[in-house]
């Protein structure tokens, strides 16, 4: 009975030695910062993505995430640089600020549910001399929304990032969230259970 408890540990643990490797080709330069945050980074960019809320609590037709993004050369970055890729491969692009402020019967208790699991994701990226807040959405009477930002090696830009469910909610799974823009790419795992 022992050697039988040994062999399917040891056969335990490899299995999940698979996946984690299978998990780190798909997202190289990634590394784990908690249950649900994530870290992308390369000579290029560095990204940061914290989903603590919206793990477990995905069944509204928005998924929220928090977001923190610098890069080494300067560049401007728009809201069509952020995307999410399903487990079964669709795109689905940042929500628009006009769907948020028209649902916010449902945006506005997300955001005051969020609110005790909020995570401070640009406090991973250093030796940055400036932080600047991302304004793609806003609540009703909120600061100005603003459609793109700039960042480089002494600005980091943090926020929130808000998709919409194509079907009406989201399904447990690894999704993949890209920020790809001027020919710089990263890309980590967002995964709902």
């Amino acid at each position: 009975m022992g050697r039988r408890r040994v062999l399917s540990a040891v056969l335990t643990c490899l299995a999940v030695a698979a996946v984690s490797d299978a998990q780190d080709e798909r997202f190289p330069n990634t590394k784990s910062l908690g249950r649900a945050a994530v870290e992308y980074r390369d000579d290029t960019i560095h990204l940061v993505a914290a989903f603590y809320y919206s793990q477990q609590s995905h069944d509204s037709r928005w998924l929220l995430i928090e977001a923190a993004v610098s890069t080494e050369e300067r560049m401007s970055m728009s809201r069509a640089a952020f995307r999410l890729i399903t487990p079964d491969g669709e795109e689905i692009v940042l929500a628009e600020q006009a769907q948020f402020s028209r649902d916010s019967n449902r945006t506005r208790p997300l955001l005051q549910n969020a609110r005790t699991t909020r995570h401070a994701v640009e406090s991973y990226i250093r030796r940055r001399n400036f932080t600047e807040p991302l304004r793609f959405f806003t609540v009703p009477f909120g600061p100005v929304v603003q459609d793109e930002f700039v960042v480089d090696k002494d600005r980091v830009v943090h926020g929130d990032l808000f998709f919409i469910a194509p079907t009406g909610l989201w399904e447990d799974g690894t999704y993949s969230l890209i920020v790809e823009q001027n020919g710089v790419r990263a890309a980590v795992p967002i995964i709902l259970e």
